[in-house]
């Protein structure tokens, strides 16, 4: 089942140097702002709680679901692998919850 990205409340993250929406539902394309970019996450292999690859759609090891302002710039293959490690962080201090406040946040601002 997809969910409306409008009647989800997020995590606001930071991913590759992005800010993002991130949540652990699969979210339905259409009900996405045309501004944004939704990109689905998969989790490791050896541990469900470590994000290591974007995508435009994950079928096996889904961890769940990024909504940027800005691309992420995907190989020819359609994926990003990445280290979530370095790579990957929830913002402690005032993070954004839903869309509206990411676009008030965010929308115009270089990234």
């Amino acid at each position: 089942m997809r969910k409306n990205a409008n009647e989800i409340i997020f995590d606001e993250i930071i991913v590759l140097g992005t800010p993002a929406l991130f949540t652990d539902w699969r979210v339905d394309r259409a009900s996405v702002p045309t501004d944004m970019k939704m990109y689905e996450v998969r989790h490791a292999d050896e541990d469900w709680g470590d994000p290591c690859q974007l995508a435009r759609g994950i079928f096996v090891d889904f961890y769940g679901t990024i909504l940027t302002l800005q691309p992420l710039l995907l190989n020819d293959c359609g994926y990003l692998d990445f280290d979530s490690s370095k790579d990957w962080g929830y913002v402690d201090n005032d993070p954004c919850a839903t869309i509206a406040e990411f676009r008030s946040k965010y929308a115009g601002k270089e990234e």
